[in-house]
C-alpha cells in the first residue's frame, strides 16, 4: 500500500512499515517519532495513529517476503522469507503494545 495523496499518517506507516522489515523492529517504530520531531504532523490519537500503521503492514501479509525481491537484487540476501515474517510478526506485536 502507498499513498501521495491522503493522510501523512498512512505515507509514515509505509516507511515505518518498510523500516521494519529492513531493519528490524525497533527502525520501523521510531520512525514516526523521528518524523515528528524533525516537524511533521500525525494525528494525536493512538486509535487513529495504530489503524494506518496495520493498515499498511497487513497489507505485507501472509508474504512479507514479496516485498524484499528488489532489496535481494540490491544485496540484501540475508531477508530470508523466515527473516521477514518473524519481523512482520513481531512488528506487529510492537503496534499493539505501543498503541493497542
Amino acid at each position: 500500500m502507498e499513498t501521495s495523496w491522503g493522510p501523512a499518517d498512512l505515507d509514515v506507516a509505509h516507511c515505518s512499515t518498510a523500516l521494519g522489515l529492513l531493519h528490524g523492529v525497533p527502525a520501523g517504530m521510531r520512525f514516526a517519532d523521528r518524523y515528528v520531531a524533525a516537524g511533521g504532523t500525525l494525528t494525536g490519537d493512538d486509535a487513529v495513529h495504530l489503524h494506518w500503521r496495520l493498515l499498511d503492514a497487513l497489507g505485507h501479509a501472509p508474504d512479507a517476503e514479496k516485498v524484499a525481491v528488489p532489496w535481494r537484487w540490491l544485496g540484501r540476501s540475508d531477508l530470508t522469507p523466515e527473516v521477514l515474517t518473524r519481523r512482520l510478526e513481531e512488528y506487529l506485536a510492537a503496534l499493539f503494545d505501543r498503541y493497542g
